[in-house]
């Protein structure tokens, strides 16, 4: 970690501002632009809200160096990781700054939303099914549920949070985690020759060929999303 007196601050390292109280989350942003003179300096930062700011740091704001993040891979991506190494599949893996959609995530790696998958889990004849679809859509429950023959039921954060531990709130992958899921594509990303998704953490990203996702997810193929 980096004090913001530091004079090697600079563009995309990561600022971090902790909460003033108990239970406050702490806030997260991208520098964009270092401001001010050494010693007096200031940050034009994008928060994590996509909202942008030019912030003037106190002695408890904590600066990040954008290659640490490179370094730093969370166990969820590892196992990803691990799992994609396994299966002899290539891909890349793209430290981002930490976004909480998949329309921010496309825009912070500078990729078309849609060839960026987002996905939807849903409760459906009693187990889980990830539904897989472009950041530029949603979901349509009705054609996922002729498909599957049972009522989709989207999953609440508390069901989430207990059925994928392993993964950040909001950033369940296709693959990966509890063996058993359901696994459905939307025919826009399998169009796509490569498709991005965030590695289990709001901050780490894959992109492989939408067939080798395809082919290691087991997933099927259909008309699940709607503009």
């Amino acid at each position: 970690m980096l004090t913001h007196e530091r004079v090697d601050v600079g563009p995309h390292d990561v600022i971090e501002v902790t909460g003033r109280r108990v239970g406050d989350v702490p806030r997260t942003g991208e520098i964009l632009e270092v401001l001010g003179a050494p010693g007096h300096a200031h940050y034009r930062v994008r928060w994590d809200d996509e909202h942008e700011s030019v912030f003037y740091p106190a002695g408890d704001t904590r600066i990040r160096r954008s290659s640490d993040r490179q370094l730093e891979l969370k166990p969820a991506a590892k196992e990803l990781v691990e799992l994609l190494r396994q299966s002899d599949i290539e891909f890349e893996l793209l430290p981002h700054r930490r976004t909480q959609t998949a329309t921010s995530e496309a825009r912070a790696l500078g990729v078309l939303p849609q060839e960026t998958a987002k996905t939807v889990i849903v409760r459906a004849d009693g187990g889980c099914v990830r539904a897989v679809i472009p950041a530029s859509r949603r979901l349509n429950l009705e054609k996922l549920g002729e498909l599957l023959g049972a009522e989709p039921t989207l999953l609440t954060e508390a069901e989430l949070d207990g059925s994928y531990p392993q993964f950040e709130l909001g950033a369940v992958p296709p693959l990966g985690g509890p063996e058993g899921d359901r696994v459905v594509v939307d025919t826009g990303l399998e169009e796509c020759e490569y498709v991005v998704f965030e590695a289990g953490t709001h901050d780490t990203s894959l992109r492989l060929r939408s067939r080798d996702l395809l082919a290691i997810a087991r997933a099927q193929v259909a008309d699940i999303a709607t503009e």
